[in-house]
């Protein structure tokens, strides 16, 4: 198998090397017959790639120890689905699987254009073929997954312990179906680079597949704080980790890149190459820093001189853009005229300019740990929490703020006159929570702001209906659904934005109002945190298929009486002897209740607890839910795809102007 895997994997590099050279040749000289044998090369290295894939699941599942790849990351007693996860649980399977999934990608939009001659659909083509060929040249080269032993050993070492957890079945294929979907927007952009044709289809073509691996990465992203919450031990969700960062930002910048393809016309701009060639490349730098070990991380794999393949690579994606943008910077320029400040498009201005400085703040605190020994200074957690509260408290209220804004522009007494219901609303959540006891101003703040985008947005959400509803005589339910089926776009977006509210909400009380205590408990013992009080009944050691556990039973009482029983747990591998924490959670929509076993003695059977209150905490993983939900809506094709959202919101507008609700050039769209 080792050899028939190496085989495939040889044969879809030189099928995609072939595959850039017919679309160079083709493109360059206009032969149809070239771009069409190169279509058929992706096609090919799709199917070697999918067959090199199929040879090391099989590997994994037979238990081939003759593998290192296999020997290395399973044993006989790893269930099946972690035998599964086993293909992208290491350096080379995980890159196998990355070259796989972009390989399927390239092959749609090849297919997508087989009854046409596209010119962009070429040149993007062509660049996604030349960054799988890079992909494929590691792995025959570099990382080769079918590289075998000298000897066949009896048992393999397993997987590690920490990624024996279920999210480790989904959450790694959804972070690389992020990181990898953002390829496509990439390949456009430097299509239109190459070729020169700045009013093509762009936007229409790249918003969607924008949309997938933004949504994709974000959602990786929480399951990844979710995972990390129960698993680790530790009793947080986020710990500004390089790679936790690495997944972040790109989907700070892909979220930046979708506002700025909102702007009316088709016309390619200078703020879309920038921001969609700042999201590819910060997607490699993920690579680059979970496995080149330069920068410290607990999610890293192990050191390798990988790292510095996609150092240059990263250095190639970003020099490449440049030369190409400055050749074409005449025709980059923007020939529109100034927004006014109080506007649609001033205020996605805003929001981009604001997502960039979020991004070069956190992207400053993770490449400080290479330098900080030189200067003498180390950055704690406190240079993000303090930096990107700063940028993001303006951002999210910004995002209040923009759907009241008209593509024209208006006074602020007419936006103000719109913001009265949000604005009262916030005023009345911060003296509420003044008057429940708050004193920090900075939580005042911040659930006031939330307060005010939530109002906001609702009110946004539900108005087209009412007036959907008004002019057309139809029930405000029939209106919700025809406004829902024929306006996906921008009612997703709302929802979306409800989602970050929810997320915001759980950070700020998870973070900021966080209780933590470290406890030593006899049998019978009792200890109050919080609102919470835990009695130590039990505790037990027992052993099971590969790892001993010891178990301790706590009755959770609140009141007069037990509401509960809580079973922290902490397990030892055979393999590794490595201990994992097995958390005891209690969610409300109000706070979560976290216990983990820290220790015993095993004379007196005292233990020791790590027991957290994280108030709002269920809010992030609630935010995230939605904002999957809005995403999918916004995503979801509609029957009519010549529908745009201008002609939308033109009917809207004149619906309104029909109704008498408002008039002027100051109505929001």
């Amino acid at each position: 198998m080792s050899d028939l895997g190496f085989i495939v994997l040889s044969l879809a590099l030189a099928a995609t090397t072939y595959s850039v050279v017919g679309f160079a040749l083709g493109v360059r000289t206009g032969d149809q017959r070239l771009v069409t044998s190169g279509k058929k090369g992706v096609y090919a290295s799709t199917a070697f790639v999918t067959l090199a894939v199929l040879a090391l699941l099989y590997s994994l599942l037979v238990r081939d120890f003759q593998l290192e790849y296999v020997a290395s990351h399973t044993s006989r007693d790893l269930s099946l689905p972690y035998t599964i996860s086993a293909l992208w649980a290491g350096q080379e399977g995980s890159l196998l699987f990355w070259a796989w999934i972009l390989s399927i990608f390239a092959s749609v939009i090849v297919l997508a254009d087989r009854h046409r001659q596209n010119l962009l659909v070429s040149y993007a083509s062509m660049i996604m073929a030349g960054t799988q060929a890079f992909f494929l040249m590691l792995l025959v080269v570099v990382a080769n997954p079918f590289r075998t032993l000298e000897f066949v050993p009896a048992d393999g070492l397993g997987m590690n312990p920490l990624l024996q957890n279920p999210a480790m079945l989904w959450h790694p294929p959804i972070i690389y179906l992020g990181y990898v979907g953002f390829t496509v927007p990439f390949a456009f952009t430097m299509a239109v680079l190459f070729s020169g044709r700045l009013k093509d289809p762009y936007v229409q073509r790249v918003r969607r597949w924008t949309l997938v691996p933004w949504l994709c990465l974000g959602v990786g992203t929480i399951l990844g704080a979710q995972w990390a919450y129960v698993e680790l031990g530790w009793g947080g969700y986020w710990a500004w980790d390089p790679v936790e960062n690495a997944s972040l930002l790109p989907w700070l910048t892909g979220t930046a890149l979708i506002h700025s393809l909102m702007f009316r016309g088709t016309r390619v701009r200078m703020g879309h190459i920038a921001l969609a060639v700042a999201t590819f490349a910060l997607c490699i730098f993920g690579t680059f820093v979970t496995r080149s070990g330069m920068i410290g991380s607990v999610h890293a794999f192990s050191v390798s001189s990988i790292g510095l393949y996609f150092l240059g690579f990263l250095a190639l994606v970003i020099a490449a853009p440049i030369v190409l943008a400055a050749k074409g910077r005449a025709g980059l320029r923007s020939d529109e005229e100034a927004a006014s400040l109080v506007s649609r498009p001033s205020a996605l201005v805003l929001t981009i300019v604001l997502l960039v400085a979020a991004t070069a703040a956190i992207l400053i605190g993770t490449l400080f740990p290479l330098v900080s020994d030189a200067l003498n200074v180390a950055l704690t957690s406190n240079y993000f929490n303090l930096s990107t509260a700063a940028i993001i408290g303006p951002l999210i209220l910004v995002m209040g703020i923009c759907p009241f804004t008209t593509w024209k522009g208006g006074s602020l007494r007419s936006l103000a006159r719109y913001l009265v219901v949000p604005i009262i609303g916030a005023m009345l959540t911060a003296v509420l929570l003044v008057l429940l006891g708050m004193k920090d101003p900075f939580g005042v703040l911040a659930f006031s702001i939330c307060s005010f985008v939530g109002i906001a947005t609702l009110y946004q959400f539900f108005s087209g209906f009412r007036t959907g509803s008004r002019s057309s005589g139809n029930s405000r339910l029939s209106a919700f659904a025809t406004a829902m089926l024929r306006q996906r776009r921008r009612h997703g977006a709302y929802v979306v934005h409800l989602g970050i509210v929810f997320i915001t909400l759980g950070v700020v009380g998870s973070s900021a109002y966080k209780t933590e205590e470290w406890v030593t408990l006899d049998p019978g013992a009792s200890v109050t945190v919080g609102s919470y009080s835990l009695r130590y009944d039990d505790f037990s050691l027992r052993a099971a298929p590969g790892k001993d556990i010891a178990t301790v039973t706590l009755s959770l009482l609140q009141g007069e009486g037990q509401v509960g029983v809580l079973r922290p747990e902490k397990q030892f591998y055979h393999s590794t002897q490595q201990p994992v924490s097995e958390v005891a959670i209690r969610t409300t929509l109000r706070d979560d209740l976290y216990v983990a076993l820290s220790g015993w003695e095993e004379d007196s059977e005292a233990i020791d607890l790590q027991v957290v209150v994280s108030p709002l905490q269920v809010w992030i993983w609630i935010g995230g839910a939605v904002l999957l939900l809005g995403a999918v809506v916004a995503i979801w094709p509609t029957r009519s795809r010549d529908i745009e959202d201008q002609q939308i919101e033109e009917a809207i507008e004149h619906l309104r102007q029909s109704s008498g609700e408002r008039s002027g050039e100051d109505r929001p769209r």
